[in-house]
């Protein structure tokens, strides 16, 4: 499957950088480092594959544990959080993420798609609030806004 999103910016701000290689090979910069916290495998392997299509380092995992374990000691620019995770819950993830890394973009995501849990989710840190199913459509644009404080 194929997600044709083409001249999306860095998370951070910057644009890509497309480089001519001698044996006529463009390699294109990392758009930045995305967190993909998702406890459905199915849909967290689409989240991947539209984030590597374009160009972004996605981090998947299936916990909030795991998710402060992956980013403990690496960068992270961005962040998809389920706000139902089994164990600690995405919410609390989002809030610990925004403290830890204040200038990321972080987005989240849930079937229950309601007022209340956007502005739950916005409360916690949140830049965005996405309803599953996630459409690309909608994480591109997403992952093109900047970081702003709702406090």
């Amino acid at each position: 499957m194929s997600f044709p999103i083409d001249d999306l910016p860095i998370a951070t701000g910057h644009t890509p950088v497309r480089e001519q290689r001698d044996d006529d090979l463009k390699l294109e910069q990392v758009r930045g480092a995305v967190l993909v916290v998702e406890d459905d495998p199915s849909s967290r392997e689409l989240l991947v594959e539209m984030l590597s299509q374009w160009g972004y380092e996605p981090l998947p995992v299936g916990s909030a544990e795991e998710a402060e374990f992956a980013v403990r000691n690496k960068r992270m620019d961005a962040a998809v959080v389920d706000v139902f995770l089994p164990g600690r819950s995405g919410a609390l993830l989002m809030s610990r993420l925004r403290e830890r890394f204040p200038q990321a973009v972080l987005i989240g995501v849930s079937a229950m798609s309601d007022a209340s849990m956007a502005r739950k989710c916005k409360g916690l840190g949140a830049d965005l609030f996405i309803g599953k199913p996630v459409l690309p459509e909608k994480l591109a644009q997403a992952l093109q806004s900047k970081h702003h404080s709702w406090h």
